[in-house]
């Protein structure tokens, strides 16, 4: 082997090891702009949770990011619970990957906190070995993560369907939105976009494209009935909502509307009914902690109200409510809300049994409306008739305790 051989050979060596040395260099350098730009307040979702969540959280990410993004079509379904001028749901947005996954590649910094997350899960690392200043905003699911809880029911909503002439991004959706919420309505409204890469109505995503919405208004309900000055507000409304996402709709039969509405208004009145006992003191008013003492060990919670309780069944649903006069009352009063109640519910027995202890505990004696002694054996005569009652409310289309009626007596 010759002398220029030998020179070539070490000068390929030399190369080779400045490359290698160089590469450390600048991996080292990445690694500490990622924990500057990490830690400088940026508030990335990622750095919120500990090692063991951060692999849930790329494979979150990863999954968003693999879908294929298709634009949405309008069917016939349901959607979310806007009501009277309530629209915090409607800001329900997707984390920094749903963004990426739109925009075809995960932004820098998002890649870099998925790469930091993973080597701390890998070495043990956990949340709390980031900086106290670092902040952090909550980890945003996709809106398909939090479907609505209200689906649109013909006998109950007008809903009105909104066709975009293009795809609009979420943002624009949700400041249009306002326009629903900007008006004090009587009646709940409800407000969502159709998600078709999920097949479903979601509340809408900061970061979705949407061609289809639904806006809706109840018809009637214990709160009242739609009358023509509220469904003209609410058609104007929806003008305005359609107007900014460049969309058009089929305007209904006012005179058809106010019909069904005042025929729902109808149906609901009838069968709007309460079942109350009176637990009367027998000297002195009860004072405050007294009251709420014994409400607690009869097994009643606190309520909307400082001085009403409530006594749920054995899922947490709401039974009784237990309401007293005053801070310092004579007597309280035990409400079984009739259509509220399933039928298979044997909430009639809950309501004497829970009258009965209320006035063991406080020495006090139940009685009706009438201020007439009650007992169990005088309640006996109403459990038939409370049973006719909930069967003329299935041929009427109201399942007791059912999703329409929830939605009627609120």
């Amino acid at each position: 082997m010759s002398r220029l051989q030998l020179a070539l050979i070490v000068v390929a060596a030399l190369v080779l090891l400045a490359l290698y040395v160089q590469g450390k260099w600048q991996e080292r350098r990445l690694l500490q702009r990622m924990r500057a730009t990490l830690h400088g307040g940026v508030g990335d979702a990622l750095l919120q949770a500990g090692a063991a969540g951060a692999a849930a959280c790329v494979s979150d990410h990863a999954d968003s990011q693999d879908g294929a993004r298709t634009e949405p079509r309008w069917d016939e379904a349901a959607a979310p619970d806007v009501a009277a001028g309530s629209a915090s749901g409607l800001a329900a947005g997707r984390d920094a990957a749903g963004y990426a996954a739109m925009a075809g590649e995960a932004p820098v910094e998002l890649r870099a906190a998925q790469l930091t997350q993973e080597l701390a899960a890998r070495t043990g690392a956990g949340a709390g070995d980031e900086p106290d200043e670092v902040i952090s905003e909550p980890l945003r699911l996709p809106a398909a993560a939090n479907p609505p809880d209200w689906v649109e029911d013909p006998m109950l909503d007008l809903a009105l369907e909104l066709r975009c002439t293009r795809a609009v991004d979420g943002v624009a959706v949700i400041d249009a939105a306002a326009a629903l919420t900007a008006e004090s309505f009587p009646l709940p409204v409800h407000f969502v976009v159709w998600d078709s890469r999920h097949e479903q109505w979601v509340l809408p995503d900061r970061f979705g494209y949407y061609t289809d919405t639904l806006a809706a208004i109840q018809l009637a309900g214990r709160r009242g009935v739609l009358t023509s000055d509220v469904l003209t507000r609410f058609l104007a409304s929806v003008a305005r909502v359609a107007a900014a996402l460049q969309a058009d709709f089929d305007v209904p039969d006012p005179e058809r509307l106010l019909a069904q509405a005042r025929e729902l208004d109808a149906v609901c009145a009838r069968h709007d009914l309460r079942i109350g006992l009176t637990v009367s003191a027998a000297a002195a008013a009860w004072t405050a902690p007294q009251l709420r003492a014994a409400a607690q060990r009869a097994g009643f919670i606190a309520g909307a109200t400082p001085q009403g309780w409530v006594y749920t069944d054995d899922s947490g649903a709401p039974l009784l409510t237990l309401t007293a006069e005053s801070a310092t009352p004579r007597k309280v009063l035990l409400e079984l809300d009739v259509p509220m109640v399933p039928s298979h519910a044997d909430a009639l027995a809950a309501l004497i049994d829970r009258a009965e202890a209320l006035a063991g505990i406080l020495g006090g004696r139940v009685v009706d409306d009438n201020g007439r002694p009650v007992d169990a054996e005088s309640m006996a005569a109403v459990r038939p008739q409370l049973a006719q009652f909930h069967e003329e409310m299935v041929r009427a289309g109201i399942d007791p305790g059912g999703v329409r009626a929830r939605r009627l007596y609120r």
